[in-house]
């Protein structure tokens, strides 16, 4: 039997047998050769490169995934098409959310025959076991797909249409309260922690405090410049592997000012440690970029150290932003600071105040006479 809507087989004698199309006969019935690989993975790979050669060497679109499914479509489309313009870290996630919920639902239709209904029963079926977010990017990511076949004429049109989709909740960040923020920098203070003091002022992802090196710094101009950033990503070998690249998005590639206090105790880390311009600021165990996790379990224990509770790195980034705000900064400016791609990203995450404004507000509260 094919997996998922592929035409993989796995055979009696224990090989896997992968098949396709290299023609059509008079009555328009399809002509298959076979390939054959000790495992699924190996002849799926050889499927996905064999159809992106006969693509590239002016095969027809329709010809080779005509009477396809969805799961074959999906492969070419993430291997063929978008793999060369995408990152490393966005292809992988593609492919997480293809695997994991695009082939289960609708692998096994062909291309021409999935309809609206059965795109609106993956879209009910998963609504209560997705967070709202991820079901719309999975959905943007389906529409995506969709539109290449039609685009390559598999389809006339996208049968992406009316469909109903749960409401879009955005999460209120956790922001750490003007206590907690106060026993959280003392803590780091005593166990030198500059890594999260350096987030709390700076509202640095986690991935671009990992791969800051010293001369992102501008200790004259006071500037901190955020050029990369630090991923833990799967390779071809069934592993992962710790890869410094580009950041998140263009806009995430700026200039972020400094607080005087943080570019003394920069200045002197660099100092006692005799690093050179080039190395990290915060190197992991075998001396390259810091390890995400370990970053992480250094807040958890920190945390803990400080009575916070419900408080992750990322919960850095938002008191920055919202203590910038509480301070008068504009959301354009702010927007700028934390490499949004627009300031109504901004508006959406941070429009809001924290319980404490709200009480202060409340309870200064009086009629005028």
């Amino acid at each position: 039997m094919a997996r998922r809507g592929e035409n993989i087989y796995h055979r009696k004698d224990g090989r896997w047998e992968g098949r396709y199309i290299v023609g059509r006969s008079m009555e328009g019935k399809p002509k298959f050769r076979s390939i054959y690989g000790k495992s699924y993975s190996e002849v799926k790979r050889e499927l996905v490169l064999l159809k992106s050669k006969q693509m590239t060497s002016g095969g027809s679109t329709v010809l080779i995934y005509g009477n396809g499914s969805m799961a074959e479509w999906m492969d070419y489309w993430l291997d063929g098409i978008e793999k060369p313009y995408v990152r490393p870290t966005t292809y992988q996630l593609y492919k997480r959310s293809i695997d994991k919920h695009l082939k289960p639902w609708l692998g096994n239709h062909a291309v021409k025959a999935l309809s609206s209904q059965q795109i609106q029963e993956m879209v009910d079926g998963l609504r209560d076991k997705l967070a709202s977010s991820t079901l719309h990017g999975l959905c943007r990511l389906l529409k995506s797909i969709l539109a290449s076949a039609v685009k390559n004429r598999l389809l006339t049109e996208s049968p992406f249409r009316d469909i109903r989709l749960p409401k879009f909740h955005v999460k209120q960040p956790r922001v750490l309260t003007a206590a907690e923020q106060s026993r959280m920098e003392r803590v780091a203070l005593e166990t030198g922690g500059l890594e999260y003091l350096l987030c709390l002022y700076t509202g640095l992802r986690l991935g671009e405090l990992c791969a800051l090196r010293y001369e992102d710094i501008d200790f004259n101009a006071g500037l901190l410049y955020v050029t990369r950033s630090v991923k833990r990503i799967k390779n071809g070998e069934g592993t992962t592997q710790l890869v410094v690249g580009r950041p998140k998005t263009d806009s995430s590639i700026r200039e972020i000012p400094l607080p005087l206090f943080l570019l003394k105790m920069l200045k002197e880390r660099m100092k006692e440690e005799g690093t050179v311009q080039g190395g990290f600021i915060f190197p992991g165990t075998q001396g390259g970029a810091a390890e995400p996790r370990t970053v992480q379990k250094g807040f958890a224990r920190l945390a803990k150290r400080a009575d916070i509770r419900g408080a992750h790195m990322h919960t850095l980034r938002h008191t920055f932003a919202m203590r910038c705000l509480e301070r008068g900064m504009g959301y354009k400016a702010l927007s700028e600071i934390l490499g949004h791609s627009s300031s109504q990203m901004t508006i959406k995450h941070y429009d809001n105040c924290t319980m404490e404004k709200k009480w202060k507000v409340m309870h200064t509260a009086r009629l005028t006479a």
